[in-house]
C-alpha cells in the first residue's frame, strides 16, 4: 500500500499546487503613458477643468505623455512631447492610437498669413511656396484656419493657396510678371510698410519683376542689379507710360515750319 500512498499524496501536492497559482494576483501591468491629440485643435490649461487658464495650444497629432495615473478623473495631467508644456486636458480628447495627420503645401511664391480670414487683415507672417501647413478649420468663403509647421504659428490663408502634393506645389511655378514704374520716382523697401528701409530708388518706367504681394504692396526684383524688395502695387502699371503719373503733361511740340524770307527787288547797276 506503500506506492500508493505515495501517488496519492503526489496527486494532492499538484492539485494544491494548481490551486495556490489560481490564486495568486495577476502580475500589473504599467499604465500607459502616451497619447495622442484627436480633435483639430486643444487648449492646454493650467488646471483640471474649463474656467482654468489657456497655456498653450495642441494640434491634431500632438504626442502627449500622461503623468498622473487617475482614472476616474474627466481631465489628465500631461506633457507636450514637442515643447515640454505641462498642463491639463479633458481625458475624452486623447486616443492611445497614432492619429495620421493631413498636410498642404504653399503653391504660391509668397502667401500671407493673415490674423482673420479677410484680404485686409493684419499680417501674422509671410509664406513662402512649398512651405508645410496644418489645415486646423475650414472656414467661409474658401478660408482655411492652418498652423504653419515651421513656426507654430496659427492664421488664416486662402485654401486656394495650398495643395495636398509637395511636387504639384513645385512644379507650379512660372515665369513672374513685369511691371513698369508709373511715377517719377519709386522706393524700393525692405519691408512690405511705408516706414520700411530704403534699398534703392526705381525711376521712371524702370522694369520689376514681380515675385509676390501682400495687400497693396509688390515684392519685386529689379533685374538690372538683382535687388528685391517692397513697392506699393499703385505705383506700378503693366506696360509702359508716356508720362510719368500725376506729373503734367508736356505740351504739344508743333511741327517745324520754314520762316519766310521778305523779298528783295534786286538793285540794277
Amino acid at each position: 500500500m506503500r506506492p500508493l500512498n505515495g501517488l496519492v499524496r503526489l496527486v494532492i501536492l499538484t492539485a494544491l499546487l494548481a490551486l495556490a497559482s489560481s490564486c495568486a494576483p495577476a502580475p500589473v501591468q504599467p499604465p500607459q503613458v502616451s497619447y495622442y491629440v484627436a480633435p483639430e485643435v486643444a487648449y492646454l490649461r493650467d488646471s483640471p477643468g474649463f474656467d482654468g487658464l489657456v497655456l498653450g495650444h495642441l494640434y491634431r497629432g500632438d504626442n502627449v505623455e500622461r503623468l498622473d495615473a487617475g482614472e476616474k478623473s474627466p481631465w489628465w495631467r500631461v506633457k507636450i512631447q514637442r515643447s515640454g508644456q505641462v498642463g491639463w486636458v479633458p481625458k475624452e480628447i486623447l486616443t492611445s492610437e497614432p492619429v495620421p495627420t493631413v498636410f498642404y503645401y504653399v503653391q504660391e511664391d509668397t502667401a500671407p498669413l493673415l490674423e482673420c480670414p479677410r484680404p485686409d487683415c493684419l499680417i501674422l507672417e509671410m509664406l513662402f511656396r512649398g512651405d508645410q501647413v496644418q489645415r486646423v478649420e475650414e472656414g467661409g468663403q474658401g478660408w482655411w484656419r492652418v498652423l504653419a509647421m515651421k513656426s507654430r504659428s496659427l492664421g488664416w490663408m486662402p485654401a486656394a493657396a495650398l495643395t495636398e502634393n509637395l511636387e504639384e506645389a513645385r512644379q507650379r511655378r512660372s515665369a513672374p510678371p513685369y511691371f513698369y514704374v508709373a511715377v517719377p520716382k519709386l522706393s524700393l523697401r525692405a519691408t512690405p510698410s511705408s516706414r520700411g528701409v530704403v534699398i534703392r530708388t526705381l525711376k521712371f518706367n524702370e522694369q520689376v519683376q514681380k515675385l509676390g504681394e501682400a495687400q497693396n504692396w509688390f515684392k519685386v526684383r529689379q533685374p538690372a542689379s538683382g535687388a528685391t524688395g517692397w513697392v506699393l502695387s499703385r505705383d506700378l502699371e503693366k506696360l509702359p507710360l508716356v508720362y510719368p503719373r500725376g506729373a503734367p503733361a508736356k505740351e504739344e511740340i508743333k511741327p517745324f515750319k520754314q520762316r519766310e524770307e521778305p523779298q528783295m527787288e534786286p538793285e540794277f547797276m
